[in-house]
């Protein structure tokens, strides 16, 4: 089964495979996560992006 996170956009609940997800960045001071995908798409996460970005960190063993 693949993994997925949930994530609020601009664009409302989406839900994001985390083997689909190439980097991921925070900006304007950690409002918002900047989310790119293998097939070139960006998602703009605005909503819980510390709980975002601890379960992608934790997932991609990255400290």
């Amino acid at each position: 089964m693949t993994n997925w996170i949930k994530a609020m956009t601009e664009g409302g609940m989406t839900r994001i495979r985390l083997d689909a997800i190439c980097a991921y960045q925070k900006t304007n001071g950690g409002s918002k996560l900047l989310v790119y995908t293998k097939d070139n798409s960006l998602f703009e996460i605005v909503e819980e992006i510390e709980a975002t970005v601890s379960k992608l960190d934790s997932e991609f063993s990255v400290k």
